[in-house]
């Protein structure tokens, strides 16, 4: 199996989601501007709501990112797990009126096991929905 850093896997989603026509965000302020309901960024999409409230109007409807985010709701093991952070980058794909499960769920599926991106055997990937969800 391939092994990639951390900048690899970021360039090969940006490139992988540009090439489906998505235009790329820039990573923004982990302090939030003009938003009193979070006290930092804790997502990729937190910094999308403008565009999806319909306060502004996005460059494209579809929209990728690599978003720094901090979260704490697990704080207390921080340090005790390699597994436990508070800072991470969230890598984003968002659809505003285009596309839905269908399309998400295929550019997820191609990008994980295309040889040209991570290229995982199928094989060895497990692939759950939840019971009720008729669309996926």
């Amino acid at each position: 199996m391939t092994k990639f850093t951390a900048n690899a896997i970021r360039k090969m989603w940006l490139d992988f989601f540009r090439s489906k026509d998505h235009y790329e965000l820039p990573s923004v302020s982990l302090i939030p501007v003009d938003d009193p309901s979070l006290l930092w960024i804790n997502s990729g999409v937190a910094t999308l709501k403008p565009y999806f409230d319909g306060r502004k109007t996005p460059p494209s409807p579809r929209l990728t990112n690599s978003q720094k985010s901090i979260r704490t709701n697990d704080i207390e093991n921080v340090g005790y797990t390699a597994r436990h952070h508070t800072l991470f980058e969230m890598l984003g794909n968002f659809s505003i009126g285009d596309y839905f499960k269908k399309e998400a769920i295929m550019y997820a599926w191609e990008f994980l096991i295309d040889k040209k991106w991570i290229g995982f055997d199928p094989a060895k990937l497990y692939v759950t929905i939840y019971k009720d969800d008729q669309e996926a």
